[in-house]
């Protein structure tokens, strides 16, 4: 198994989460760089021999509650006694995972008339319900390029680096235009990106619905739907614009140049009804990050947007005691156990955690073993400069 390390990534204009310090199970401290806490990476070494690396979502794309809670493939003493090195990366491009909705031509009407009832259940005349697009909301701190690519397949990422094909068994749908949609979006937070009614995809065009609602990441790596935000880091030394990007191929995604910072969604539709009538919605099945030639997964710290959007909105937002120290119910939780994600403790209840023999040093949430703990410290801002979409 690779070392294990953590990162931490933040985005613009957001609350200011920073890594006090990092801990493992022994409570031997780790190496302090004054990171914001955005999320944890773990490095691991695929079939390949390639390291692959996992994360912990940013406050703005975490959802309390919301994703899976995988136990690490590594025994639960491996990393006792050992320091664990965190580094910071800024993300400059996110897609609001909470946001992914599917749009069709009736919902496209129903807006240009301003028509706020419910929708009937069947379609009105002249509105194809089984054509239809995606709609999500995005922040970027630059200008970046988005990409949405359907029933694509993710190739290896030793030769592909980020790279997707075309992957529908019905070959009108691989060699479809509208199998790849482009945009351009100027920097800013909250937009609204919107597929055109001319660019919605035909899901009787597909090789079956399953093409549409399943995701097969563990076998062939394709996938219904692939969002990609794309902009040029910090670091391209001012030389490098969007339209330096690698040309888009038609119903996949381009390779990513290490010059490239990119976030990539991947999603999977739902259809409720009959294919006469039927219903779309999406479901987010997990995000990357791409950063200096690097991969990360972004998993979800649970419990942290919670604390942003109550930061956000003073008194009036959430009850106070919803914030403190699952222990000692006095002082604020601002400490995080790994590896069930869980931002439950205060910083003292989490020194005298680490004490505890293996019995006791368990998540006082889900009782899984401890192995290590990120403290975050934490630094208000005013509302009115922040923004949580």
């Amino acid at each position: 198994m690779g070392q294990s390390q953590s990162l931490s990534t933040r985005r613009g204009r957001r609350r200011d989460r920073g890594v006090d310090r990092a801990f493992d199970a022994s409570g031997t401290p780790g190496i302090d760089p004054r990171a914001d806490l955005r999320a944890h990476a773990r490095a691991t070494t695929d079939t390949t021999g390639a390291p692959s690396r996992s994360a912990l979502a940013s406050a703005s794309t975490a959802t309390a509650g919301g994703g899976t809670n995988e136990r690490p493939e590594r025994d639960a003493n491996e990393n006792r006694g050992t320091t664990r090195e965190t580094t910071t990366i800024r993300s400059h491009v996110n897609v609001n995972k909470a946001t992914i909705t599917c749009v069709t031509g009736e919902d496209v009407e129903s807006e240009r008339r301003g028509d706020t009832a419910e929708k009937s259940s069947t379609p009105p005349p002249g509105v194809d319900a089984n054509k239809f697009g995606v709609r999500f909301k995005l922040d970027c701190d630059e200008a970046c390029r988005v990409t949405v690519a359907y029933v694509a397949r993710e190739l290896p990422r030793v030769s592909g680096k980020g790279a997707f094909e075309p992957a529908s068994t019905n070959p009108i749908a691989r060699t479809n235009p509208k199998s790849s949609i482009v945009a351009y979006v100027e920097a800013g937070l909250g937009a609204t990106f919107t597929q055109s009614v001319e660019d919605f995809i035909d899901a009787r065009s597909f090789g079956g619905l399953s093409e549409l609602t399943t995701s097969n990441a563990n076998e062939s790596k394709i996938y219904p739907c692939v969002i990609r935000l794309e902009c040029v880091q910090d670091d391209a030394g001012g030389t490098r614009t969007l339209a330096d990007l690698p040309e888009v191929p038609n119903g996949g995604l381009a390779p990513l140049e290490p010059w490239v910072q990119a976030q990539t969604t991947y999603v999977e539709f739902e259809r409720a009804g009959d294919a006469s009538a039927p219903k779309w919605s999406a479901r987010c099945v997990k995000q990357k990050i791409w950063v200096k030639g690097a991969s990360y997964e972004l998993q979800e710290i649970y419990g942290i947007v919670d604390d942003v959007h109550n930061g956000l909105n003073g008194a009036g937002g959430g009850n106070p005691d919803d914030d403190l120290c699952v222990i000692c119910l006095t002082e604020p939780r601002n400490t995080t156990v790994l590896p069930c994600r869980h931002l439950c403790m205060c910083a003292e209840c989490a020194h005298h955690l680490r004490l505890q023999g293996s019995t006791g040093n368990v998540c006082p949430i889900c009782r899984n073993p401890v192995e290590s703990l990120l403290e975050i410290k934490v630094s208000e801002v005013d509302a009115s400069d922040a923004s949580v979409v």
